[in-house]
């Protein structure tokens, strides 16, 4: 079946057509989605008609549904479990065996697969499909998928990375960053790789990228000690040091940041001056990476921050508030918070 009207043309005809009789709804668009079945727009439609009927099903029958995605949600996770506490216990040949039986199965499966008028991702928080939405301005809907492909992709990448198979994990953090495009988690683990094999260019260039993404301070603090990394490589002594105490003005705990700070001092027998806040600057500017948060998250968690305040929900203005607060210990920002009533929550 072909023609030249669009999908939106389309659907507004199928629910045209649709009668408030429940049963007479679903069987009318079961006969649309067959009629649509050899449409060019055949996999929109006939999800489309299939979230219709779902909103028909009684509730009892709703109900049934739910368990039976819940039940192979649970194996899921299940298995992810299984596969933490064999890499735990050091039994990696057993975890293999486990995620690669879980990744051929979803991959066989083949489910939420994006359409012309669809997205399907699995972001882990809401500011990630927020700052999904600014950066790549989809024109499509975003949705939801029920399997923790982010999740599964990342494990997966972690594992072949304890097992030395560099490529093969990169190829599935790859995979994992397709279905969240904006986790940090996914992100640095592959920038990782290209650390452990020697492709510093990559891995520098990928660091200044992650910036993008990195909308907790511990991130952000791993970014620069990135940076402090290749520097040290490169033995650009000055710019190492400058890395690394920008990274400790985010993580003032790290050991490993300290630690960097003291190798660069011992081996130069203390004689490299610590960089002024100026000279940081320059060599932000000459190697293009920022000097401090990315202005962008900064400027979508106030914003969204402030949106939510005036929609009168604390949680959620409480949520976005907090990230711009994590990243800057703001004085405005932090009296904002504190008039906030309520406990900290999270939104999918």
């Amino acid at each position: 079946m072909a023609d030249n009207k669009d999908f939106d043309s389309i659907m507004r005809e199928i629910t045209g057509g649709l009668s408030g009789d429940p049963q007479k709804d679903m069987a009318y668009l079961e006969e649309q989605m067959q009629n649509y079945k050899e449409h060019e727009l055949s996999k929109e439609i006939i999800r489309a008609c299939g979230r219709l009927i779902y909103e028909l099903i009684p509730d009892d029958k709703k109900e049934e549904l739910a368990k039976a995605i819940n039940n192979d949600a649970s194996g899921t996770e299940a298995a992810l479990e299984e596969v933490r506490f064999n890499i735990y216990k050091k039994d990696f040949d057993k975890a293999l065996r486990i995620m690669e039986a879980l990744v051929t199965k979803v991959e066989e499966l083949n489910a939420f697969q994006d359409d012309q008028v669809s997205e399907y991702h699995v972001f882990d928080e809401f500011f990630e499909e927020v700052l999904y939405q600014y950066r790549a301005k989809p024109d499509k809907d975003i949705r939801r998928a029920q399997i923790p492909y982010t999740e599964i992709y990342m494990l997966y990448g972690s594992l072949l990375v304890e097992l030395k198979r560099i490529p093969e994990a990169q190829e599935a953090l790859r995979k994992g960053l397709r279905w969240n495009p904006v986790s940090f988690r996914i992100t640095s683990e592959y920038i990782e790789t290209y650390k452990m094999t020697g492709e510093l260019e990559q891995f520098f260039n990928l660091t200044k990228d992650a910036f993008k993404i990195a909308f907790r301070s511990v991130d952000v603090a791993r970014c620069y000690r990135n940076l402090g990394f290749y520097f040290v490589e490169k033995k650009l002594w000055s710019e190492a040091i400058a890395s690394y105490l920008l990274s400790l003005q985010f993580d003032h705990e790290s050991k490993q940041a300290q630690s960097e700070l003291y190798y660069i001092n011992s081996s130069n027998d203390g004689k490299i001056p610590e960089p002024s806040i100026e000279q940081a600057k320059e060599y932000a500017e000459t190697y293009g990476f920022p000097m401090g948060a990315d202005d962008d998250i900064l400027g979508l968690s106030v914003s969204y921050g402030r949106h939510f305040l005036e929609q009168n929900a604390p949680d959620t203005a409480r949520y976005f508030l907090s990230i711009a607060y994590d990243l800057t210990d703001n004085e405005e920002i932090g009296k904002m918070l504190e008039s906030l009533p309520g406990s900290m929550k999270f939104f999918l």
